[in-house]
């Protein structure tokens, strides 16, 4: 499956992000990387915020969405730095349920 930058035509550079927390991590391990650049939070607060300015969700909802979004932001930032990939690889899974969840939220009046 596509990543969901790559389904919403995002372009997703290089570098930037939390370059600190990418250490440890081999080539191999890209998604680690991608998740520990802080590239799939910022994707998701765009959708968001887009969401929000396309009266999709209302704001109560976005605050919750994206109460949950900053704190596993949080944790991401922890998991990086101490390098535990389990503990990343719940995070992507996460990730992606805050990804439903804005996508649930968007097209509940449809």
């Amino acid at each position: 499956a596509l990543p969901i930058s790559q389904s919403w035509g995002i372009y997703v550079g290089t570098g930037g992000g939390y370059p600190a927390y990418q250490r440890g991590y081999d080539d191999e391990d890209s998604l680690a990387r991608f998740i520990c650049s802080g590239q799939r939070a910022h994707m998701l607060e765009d959708r968001l915020r887009h969401e929000v300015a396309e009266d999709e969700i209302d704001d109560d909802d976005a605050d919750r969405i994206h109460a949950a979004i900053d704190r596993l932001e949080d944790r991401q930032r922890h998991e990086c730095r101490e390098g535990d990939r389990r503990a990343i690889g719940d995070i992507v899974y996460r990730y992606d349920r805050i990804a439903r969840w804005i996508e649930g939220e968007a097209h509940r009046g449809w």
